[in-house]
């Protein structure tokens, strides 16, 4: 064999082995998994380098979401108001979980490091999250203003933890349900008008679930006009001006229907004379924007307009 051909035998053998090479070093990189970037309610956007598998959730709604979603095993700790407020079925499903704490007015830092997490999902009002950017910890912040806006915070926590499926098929299986109470709501010819406390006259305003949530039932609530805040405290004056047909109470604010009918000025509010003034049953299930709220629709759908029957599923 001349030296030609060798050269030439030996300069493709080394080519074929960089070929070969440069081949085996794509195949690494396709393998590697893709960042995940979500934006979060407050415009934040945060990367993940995969599918989150230790997860801390602060305020119960975000806690329920993630049970929703099959992910009790990747929940490695919760606050306490999660344990004091969750309503059934996911109450029973905290056994097991850790209590980090509260998270009003701010966490604990420690016990959040303490349990390791590679994703913290919280809302607004929270003191000390910033901390937790420094130590690397995604924090994923919810605060839907609309009913539409809790279903893309269900998808939003299933792209983060690698459910997609199971979060298209949880918001899918609740506008089914909605749906079906909305088109019994379209039999009443009348809207009552409604004023929620939710305790010390705070209410909610416009741009909030609970807004849209009160319109899903049937009903406007006089909250959207009192102010432009989405939780304010309005005066009791305002409230008699409103004259609604309706008031409903969070029983979990600690206010009794007779206190409410005393407040000043009340004995001549439409509510009050009718005795249309109600305590919500479980107001867990109304105040938390997570699944929790088809419940909750059901029960301002029973409270203002008892003429319906509504399936007890």
């Amino acid at each position: 064999m001349s030296k030609t051909w060798l050269g030439t035998i030996t300069s493709l053998t080394m080519g074929m082995g960089l070929l070969a090479g440069c081949g085996t070093t794509a195949r690494v990189a396709s393998s590697l998994p893709t960042p995940i970037h979500i934006t979060d309610d407050l415009h934040h956007t945060i990367t993940l380098r995969k599918p989150a598998t230790r997860i801390v959730t602060l305020e119960p709604s975000n806690a329920e979401i993630a049970l929703d979603l099959g992910l009790k095993k990747e929940m490695v700790g919760t606050d306490q108001a999660t344990f004091q407020y969750t309503p059934a079925p996911w109450r029973q499903q905290l056994h097991g979980i850790a209590n980090i704490g509260p998270s009003y007015p701010g966490i604990s830092v420690e016990k959040i490091l303490a349990a390791k997490p590679n994703l913290v999902i919280a809302t607004t009002g929270i003191k000390g999250l910033g901390a937790l950017t420094r130590f690397h910890i995604p924090v994923l912040v919810l605060q839907p203003t609309s009913v539409q806006g809790i279903y893309h915070d269900i998808m939003l926590v299933g792209r983060a933890t690698g459910t997609t499926l199971h979060a298209r098929a949880t918001v899918a299986h609740m506008k089914q349900q909605i749906a079906a109470i909305e088109q019994k709501v379209r039999r009443v010819k009348t809207r009552p008008t409604v004023f929620y406390d939710l305790g010390g006259l705070y209410t909610a305003g416009p741009h909030t679930f609970l807004n849209s949530l009160i319109d899903m039932a049937g009903a406007t609530n006089v909250g959207a006009q009192m102010s432009t805040q989405a939780y304010p405290q309005v005066t009791a004056e305002q409230v008699v001006k409103a004259n609604p047909d309706d008031i409903l109470i969070d029983p979990e604010s600690g206010t009794t229907v007779l206190q409410e009918e005393h407040l000043a000025g009340f004995s001549a509010i439409t509510a009050v004379i009718t005795g249309h003034v109600y305590p919500v049953p479980n107001s867990s299930y109304v105040n938390e924007p997570s699944p929790a709220l088809v419940m909750g629709l059901k029960q301002l759908v029973t409270l203002l307009h008892p003429q319906l029957k509504l399936s007890a599923k």
